[in-house]
């Protein structure tokens, strides 16, 4: 099946709608450092990430299927500190939210990747045009280990 940017546009405005709608019942920060990030429209898509205060989401790179902590896609970030600073904020705070780091990459870009229960989340950091950094945070489900018999 072949989806035109008429589909996209649709899809991605479903999912909007859906977060949109979620997010009411989304909770507050939980450092006095971070805050939700939100859109132009002030929603807040997801609670169960940190988010660097100042940061605001990029809509057109941005895919949020679900709201609150249950959600699934892609989240696209402008974050107002530079990469280094953005990288360690994640690798310091991603464990008050309940992630458990797995790796930790860090070069011009930096990758890191946690789990949360059934979730698998990689957080990329990259500097910004200019200044800050840009970031994309992928949270999918994860793949289970197969039990031994």
């Amino acid at each position: 099946m072949h989806l035109t940017s008429s589909h996209w546009f649709r899809l991605f405005g479903l999912a909007c709608l859906v977060a949109a709608l979620g997010a009411c019942a989304a909770t507050g920060s939980k450092e006095a450092d971070t805050k939700p990030a939100t859109s132009a429209t002030g929603y807040q898509p997801v609670s169960d990430l940190p988010i660097p205060s100042g940061t605001s989401i990029k809509p057109e790179r941005s895919l949020i299927l679900g709201s609150g902590d249950a959600w699934l896609g892609r989240m696209s970030l402008d974050v107002k500190l530079n990469s280094t600073q953005t990288f360690a904020f994640y690798q310091e705070q991603m464990p008050a939210y309940g992630w458990q780091e797995i790796t930790a990459v860090q070069g011009k870009n930096g990758i890191l990747t946690y789990i949360r229960g059934e979730r698998a989340a990689t957080v990329e950091v990259e500097p910004g045009t200019l200044g800050g950094s840009a970031v994309s945070i992928t949270v999918s489900p994860r793949k289970q280990q197969p039990t031994s018999k």
